[in-house]
This record gives structure tokens, C-alpha cells and sequence, in this order.
């Protein structure tokens, strides 16, 4: 027996998308298992569950009253085994070490089993997700649930590890190498003799096709220069460079080359030690949640301030601080966005406006204002993050974010901020703590690769401006990740025939290059 059908249905290569979310296995044996997890007898109901892009959830009814959640990892959920045995793992790290509210997990298998797929069988948290309350919640309560989360990457951040990987037991890595796990906590160095750091499983490990290419996933001393090399291993391992998702390709805009690619690349590996933090407390390796949105924090329903569970741990990786340490996503907002401990504050004009402008820089302002006083409060209570904060706002971390993507997208625009560096080499960490030599910009460029890459650079912007209009026209119908609602499926694929007609239309100036953007379209007919 397979699962359900999905929540959404995928316009962008829909086979392949389509076969990267099917999975089949055996319901009927999924509710055995679950009921002998929980010492139920038999398992009355099988409802599906929200889930999302990578995983089938399940609920599960059992006879004795008792509800359980059954999570089915999909194909491309990542590596087999390892993803699902992280995961498990590092729920009950967190939940046992740095007493973070996460679900107990009952049972799981990651290897070959009745069920006929991976599973994990968890406690259902009780409570309700964050985003049923979150819009109707005064400033007052929203901050006091953000100021939890800050307590919480608190005692999360109050425990770093010897290597960058991922978090398993010490049974489920035979045949992998792997690292005894020491950490330190307060000041203190253990061993916990339950758990090994192995390959880690980010999705930046496994996404686009780099989970067939063989490179070091962990565990690691030095996580950096690891990128570049696993970038450098995809770049040449691949036989089609993965597209990005921000642009469209063809005639007239930029054309993305291997070499290109690793020009950047090569780069990148040179400039890490300028780029790098000189804080070595903001560049050990940290354990964090990297998806914090309203979906996946539950409260209690009666007092929604109170945080009862923290859900969707998988691909979380042992990575550098700085590297994923960030203000949670449930913060995030459209508009000019504030920097430092800086204040919101309302439009001078604001009388003058009209009704819905006035409404509208009111809930511009009650975002900033949420956004700062979660700053203000990791100012004071938490000053390592808070640099953390900081070095992300710069340029050198800029460099380094664009550098683990370069793969996908972006060799144009870094090879570009490579070439303006020069003005400003001085004031990079590692230049501004060095001496002698380590002054002087350390690259050259002719007149010609100049010329070449700004070329370059305009070709990308025009495919990403081509594609931004086909975001604006198509409003809500468009495919974010490949992603329409089943409602609108018909529809959006109707609008995207448009825009592909459109395109064509302004782009192309003769009959091959109509045909070449034919071929180049990223979505499905």
C-alpha cells in the first residue's frame, strides 16, 4: 500500500520532482508497528499530517487513546540511513543535553523492514503550531515567545563540539567513519559515550545532485575549505549543472560554464583565511536549528506564549557558528530591513496617507519593532550571538555565504565582488590582524576578464530580472520551489504557458534561439 497524495502538486520538471517525492510502503504494517511503539494493541486511524517538502507524516489513533506521529523520509529527503539516523540522534540530544522541548521518539528503522521504507515513530506534540496564534497575538506576547527561543539557542549554543559533521548514536555508524564525541559545556569538556560525530546531513550536502557525488561530509576539523572542495568535486562531477532557481537561461542573458565555476571557486579557497571571523568564539562548531518558522514551534493552546515543542530536526548539522547561526525565520519580513540595534520608526507623513498605506506601514513597523527588540534582548543576554549577528552583516561573511551555492548560482556576481575587493582589501578580518604581505590585494585581473565578467554580471541580472517579472505577473500562482497548490495547478500552468510565450516573445530574435528557449524553460508543460 503507498501514501496519500501530496499537499501540492510541482510544475517544474514534474516527473522528476514528482519521483523524488513518491515513496511505497505499507501502511497496514506502519499502524502495527506504531501500536507496538506505544504499547498500544492495534491502530485504529491513519490520518495524514501536515508534512512538507521531503517527508510523509502520518497520524496515528491507537486503540488505548494514545496518538502518535509517523514521519516517511522521501527520496530526496537525503543520504539513506544517515539522514534518518541523525535525525533521531539529535532529537534526543537536544532534548536530553541542552533540554530543548522536542518530541520523544518512540521507534525507527533506517534500514531494510517490514514497513517497506524508513520511519520514525514520535510523540505527538501537544499543542498547536505557532502560526494558528502568531497573527493575532499582541507585540507583548509575541516577544515573550521569541525571547524562549533566545533562551533556547542559548543552552544550544552553551555546548560546542570537536568536529563539524552530524550528530548519531555510536551503534549506527559501522562501516562509516566517524569521531567520538566530546563536547564542551560550561567551560567543561565531556564524552558522551552515546554519540559519534559522523558525515553530516545539511541539505547543502545533498541538494542539486551532490548526493551522488562522492566528497567528505565529516567529520571534520576544518569545515571552510571543505566547501570549496565539495563545490569544486559537484562542479566536475555532474553531467548537467543544476539551474538556478532565481534565473531564467537562454539567448541574451548569462550562460553559466564549468570554468566559470571553478575560477570562483579557486578563489574563494585563497580568500578563506582573509574572509574567516578573527572571534574564535563565534567559529566553533555549534549544533542549530536551521528552519524556525511558526509551523514548526508548538505552543500550549490555552497559553500561546508557552513553547511545548520543536519540531523537524532533519539535516541538522554541526557547523561553525557564524555559519547558521541566525535570527529565527519566524522574524523575517519584506521591507527595508534594520541593522545593529537599531529602531524602527513610523513614516513623518503618516497622517497624510491613506487608510491602507497607514495600515500598511503600521505592520511594516510592528515587524521591525519585533525584529529589534529580538536583537536588543540578544544584546544583553546573549553578546556571543549577538556577534554572531554582526559578522553577518558584512561583506566578508557575504563572500562566504555566496561561496557554498556556487554550484547553483552566483560565479557571475562573485567573481565581480572578487574584482571590488581590491578597493577595500584592508579592512578584511584576516588582512586587518595580518601583516606585512597579507596588504596587498593578492589577485590580478586584466582589462579583458574584467570586461568579460561584467558582461557576465548584466547577463545574470537580465535573467534574474526575467524571471522576478514572471513572479510579479503570476502573483500567488507562482511555483515557489516548484510548488503549486492542487486548486491552482491548472491555472498556474496556464499563466506559465503565458509567460513562456511572452519571454520568447521579447527575447528572441530569430527561430533557434525560440527553440533554444523552448528547451531551456524551467517548468513543465
Amino acid at each position: 500500500m503507498s501514501a496519500g497524495r501530496s499537499q501540492a502538486c510541482y510544475s517544474s520538471l514534474s516527473s522528476h520532482e514528482m519521483a523524488q517525492r513518491y515513496i511505497h510502503f505499507d501502511v497496514e504494517e506502519l499502524a502495527r508497528v506504531g501500536a507496538a511503539a506505544v504499547g498500544a494493541q492495534s491502530c485504529l486511524k491513519v490520518e495524514k499530517y501536515p508534512d512538507g517538502m521531503y517527508n510523509k507524516a502520518f497520524l496515528l489513533t491507537m486503540d488505548n487513546g494514545m496518538q502518535a506521529v509517523a514521519k516517511i523520509p522521501n527520496p530526496n529527503a537525503g543520504l539513506p540511513h544517515l539522514t534518518t539516523a541523525s535525525e533521531v540522534a539529535t532529537m534526543e540530544f537536544v532534548r536530553s543535553v541542552c533540554k530543548t522541548p522536542v518530541p520523544k521518539v518512540y521507534s525507527w528503522n533506517s534500514g531494510p523492514n517490514s514497513v517497506g521504507a524508513e520511519y520514525i515513530i514520535m510523540e505527538k506534540v501537544h499543542g498547536v503550531p505557532l502560526g494558528s496564534v502568531w497573527p493575532h497575538m499582541e507585540i507583548g506576547d509575541r516577544l515573550a515567545v521569541v525571547k524562549t527561543i533566545v533562551q533556547y539557542q542559548k543552552a544550544r549554543m552553551s555546548v560546542s563540539f570537536s568536529h563539524f559533521g552530524g550528530l548519531y548514536f555510536a551503534q549506527d555508524l559501522d562501516g562509516f567513519r566517524h569521531q567520538s564525541m566530546s563536547y564542551n559545556s560550561g567551560g567543561a569538556t565531556l564524552l558522551d559515550e552515546r554519540f559519534v560525530i559522523g558525515p553530516s546531513t545539511g541539505r547543502e550536502k545533498v541538494d542539486n545532485g551532490r548526493r551522488t557525488v562522492q566528497f567528505d561530509r565529516g567529520p571534520l576539523r576544518e569545515n571552510l575549505t571543505a566547501i570549496g572542495r565539495q563545490e569544486i568535486a559537484c562542479v566536475k562531477a555532474l553531467p548537467n549543472l543544476p539551474k538556478s532557481p532565481m534565473a531564467l537561461y537562454g539567448p541574451g542573458t548569462y550562460q553559466p560554464t564549468r570554468a566559470r565555476k571553478l575560477r570562483a571557486l579557486e578563489l574563494y579557497l585563497t580568500m578563506i583565511r582573509y574572509l574567516c571571523p578573527v572571534d574564535q568564539s563565534i567559529t566553533s562548531s555549534c549544533l542549530w536549528h536551521g528552519d524556525l518558522h511558526v509551523e514548526n514551534i508548538f505552543v500550549d493552546s490555552k497559553s500561546p506564549t508557552e513553547i511545548v515543542g520543536i519540531i523537524d530536526w532533519q539535516s541538522t548539522e554541526l557547523a561553525p557558528l557564524f555559519h547558521h547561526a541566525r535570527q529565527p525565520h519566524l522574524l523575517d519580513y519584506d521591507g527595508p530591513q534594520l541593522h545593529g540595534l537599531e529602531r524602527p520608526s513610523l513614516p513623518e507623513n503618516l497622517l497624510r496617507l491613506d487608510n491602507e498605506a497607514q495600515k500598511e506601514a503600521k505592520a511594516l513597523y510592528n515587524k521591525q519593532a519585533l525584529c529589534s527588540l529580538y536583537r536588543t534582548f540578544v544584546h544583553r543576554t546573549n553578546p556571543r550571538l549577538y556577534r554572531v549577528l554582526e559578522y553577518r552583516e558584512s561583506p566578508s561573511f557575504d563572500l562566504l555565504l555566496l561561496a557554498r551555492n556556487l554550484l547553483i548560482d552566483g560565479e557571475a556576481t562573485y567573481l565581480a565582488r572578487i574584482v571590488e575587493l581590491e578597493g577595500t582589501w584592508a579592512d578584511l578580518p584576516g588582512v586587518v590582524t595580518s601583516e606585512g604581505k597579507d596588504h596587498q590585494y593578492p589577485f590580478y585581473f586584466s582589462d579583458e576578464e574584467k570586461a568579460e565578467i561584467e558582461r557576465d554580471v548584466n547577463g545574470s541580472s537580465l535573467g534574474m530580472q526575467a524571471m522576478q517579472s514572471i513572479k510579479d505577473s503570476l502573483g500567488d500562482l507562482f511555483p515557489e520551489q516548484g510548488i503549486v497548490r492542487p486548486e491552482q495547478y491548472e491555472e498556474a500552468k496556464n499563466a506559465l504557458c503565458q509567460a513562456k510565450e511572452f519571454i520568447i516573445r521579447e527575447f528572441a530574435r530569430n527561430q533557434n534561439e525560440e527553440k533554444v528557449w523552448e528547451e531551456e524553460w524551467p517548468f513543465s508543460n
